[in-house]
């Protein structure tokens, strides 16, 4: 099959999201990346897992991702599709680091269309665990995904703000991310790579990987991921590192938690998901932050009524 990345706007959603639940019914492993804003807070180089825990917290709980990218995969490491879904995102009105949004555009991201046809957050959320909710045993593949997994849980529970602590993030993490691998930390105890500082880009060149895309757009670089997994994925080993984020080694996402969550689900219009009973609720807006000298900028979360839906256990 050609590889190809789709990129999603608010006018093709409907189509595109079909799409992405049938291939669900061949594709059980998913490829993901994200890009976000920048870093407000920037974590030092050998910080203790507390301090790095307390930097992503604060840093996604002020800002609102970009873009996802979604790239599907079998058990066998065969591709299948890739979508790069674009968020709106009005740079005057969200908080964001200007360095950064400047990078970004430099590797081609178009603000002005994500401002005015990018996909409004809660309706791909509404969408997406509607789905999630039939296919439920999937693994999930990221590179250093830290980030990538915590922007992802912020925008699936329609919250402003991340668990306190790296175990409390793990256990409701653990309602979304059944399996999970963390390829900069396979490649952390990857023979020949040990100690060895890689990023996605030189893994991929070491495994001799061809990129399709513009690097650091979240379609691409979910593409690339998905090759370096299957490259990667009869050396990893016995599932002794699934779960475990590089960075937050000390605890693990999925199978050593099995907690009940009520998941907030966004809305445009009334909808009713199943047997629940829904009703709205509205949550208090983000203090803004308050920092002197950034060159960042910096708005509020709005409330925003939300849906309540159980998430049924999954069974191991």
């Amino acid at each position: 099959m050609m590889k190809t990345i789709t990129p999603v706007w608010h006018c093709n959603f409907s189509h595109e999201i079909h799409l992405l639940s049938l291939n669900f019914n061949r594709y059980k492993v998913l490829s993901v990346d994200t890009e976000f804003p920048g870093f407000l807070r920037e974590t030092p180089r050998g910080a203790s897992e507390a301090i790095l825990y307390d930097d992503l917290k604060f840093n996604v709980d002020n800002t609102n991702i970009i873009q996802l990218g979604i790239t599907l995969m079998d058990d066998h490491g065969d591709i299948g599709p890739t979508w790069e879904f674009n968020f709106k995102f009005d740079l005057e009105k969200e908080t964001h680091v200007q360095s950064s949004i400047k990078f970004l555009k430099k590797s081609g991201l178009d603000f002005q269309k994500i401002r005015q046809d990018g996909i409004p957050r809660n309706v791909f959320v509404m969408n997406f665990l509607k789905i999630l909710a039939i296919h439920r045993n999937l693994k999930w593949v990221t590179f250093h995904g830290t980030y990538d997994l915590a922007h992802v849980l912020k925008l699936f529970t329609c919250e402003t703000l991340l668990p306190n602590t790296a175990r409390d993030f793990a256990a409701k993490a653990s309602s979304f991310f059944n399996k999970l691998v963390d390829l900069k930390l396979a490649a952390k105890y990857s023979e020949g790579l040990k100690d060895v500082e890689v990023g996605l880009a030189k893994l991929s060149r070491i495994l001799h990987v061809r990129r399709l895309g513009e690097a650091h757009n979240a379609g691409s670089d979910s593409l690339l991921t998905a090759q370096v997994y299957a490259k990667m994925m009869d050396h990893i080993g016995d599932g002794s590192l699934e779960g475990i984020l590089y960075g937050l080694e000390d605890v693990r996402i999925g199978r050593m938690y099995k907690p009940r969550f009520m998941i907030r689900l966004p809305h445009l219009m009334p909808v009713q998901l199943g047997p629940c009973a829904a009703y709205t609720m509205s949550f208090k807006p983000q203090i803004p932050v308050q920092q002197h000298g950034g060159n960042y900028c910096v708005a509020p979360m709005q409330p925003q009524p939300c849906y309540f839906m159980p998430l049924p256990h999954v069974m191991m």
